[in-house]
């Protein structure tokens, strides 16, 4: 399962004083001087963050999942279409055997192009839910330095009445940085839902692609053993355990296809 991040509210993640006091000095006091400036302060951060808040593509999911459930139901067929059968004289004589085989290598040959499918889709998906989690990773640490700036402009709001008389005793800069403040905290709030949405499409991501791993790896060629020992054979062992092997897969199947749609 991919690590949940849990947002830390701004007023509680810790902040450096020394990064506080160079953010004054290089961000807030020029402003002083081009208060025009005031409405981009830290837009770099919530525009950075911006870029970044593109998660795993939900297409993706549903590309695999569909082709999940083509290959759940051509493994409901096989116990018709891979059954022994025996034929007559008149039966060989029309190609009635010659069609029933043919009919069985399309129907393996299918099963294999969707094992292939969804190999190929499982694949992409795994490098889409990393690429999200590295997103989250950078974007999580703009998040901190929104932090910083905010508990910077919070300061320099409480200081700045020491530069009233010195500056501008008639501008209303405490208002529009108190302002600004407000507007951050919004932005950064939206942002927020979005890097949980972000983590939750990698959560669901993470669980269809893991059952289907699972199936990759372990009950698909399990099945298609049990499936070449009871096709030379025919033993009433070999097929209860090509059944019991058959269900088990497709179970793991479906429930990855379950949790998909609950989560």
């Amino acid at each position: 399962m991919t690590q949940f991040n849990l947002l830390i509210p701004l007023d509680r993640i810790e902040v450096d004083p020394k990064a506080i006091l160079a953010i004054k000095r290089n961000d807030l006091v020029p402003l002083l001087d081009n208060q025009y400036q005031l409405n981009h302060y830290a837009d770099q951060l919530i525009q950075s963050q911006s870029v970044l808040l593109n998660g795993v593509d939900p297409k993706l999911n549903q590309e695999l999942s569909k082709v999940i459930s083509q290959l759940i139901e051509k493994l409901a067929q096989s116990n018709k279409v891979l059954k022994k059968r025996k034929f007559n004289a008149l039966q060989k004589w029309l190609g009635i055997d010659i069609e029933y085989d043919h009919g069985q290598l399309n129907y393996l040959n299918e099963l294999e192009r969707l094992i292939d499918q969804a190999s190929f889709l499982s694949q992409r998906l795994q490098i889409e839910i990393q690429k999200s989690q590295a997103r989250v990773q950078q974007v999580l640490g703009l998040r901190e330095q929104m932090a910083r700036y905010i508990v910077a402009a919070q300061e320099f709001l409480q200081e700045y009445p020491a530069f009233i008389q010195q500056r501008h005793p008639l501008d209303n800069f405490a208002e529009r940085l108190s302002k600004k403040i407000n507007t951050l905290h919004t932005l950064q709030a939206s942002n927020d839902i979005a890097i949980t949405q972000m983590q939750l499409a990698e959560q669901l991501s993470f669980t269809l692609l893991d059952r289907f791993k699972e199936a990759q790896q372990v009950l698909i060629p399990a099945w298609q053993y049990h499936l070449k020992q009871s096709m030379q054979g025919n033993s009433v062992a070999e097929l209860q355990k090509l059944d019991h092997s058959r269900e088990i897969l497709m179970n793991t199947l479906k429930k990855s296809l379950e949790k998909n749609r609950v989560e």
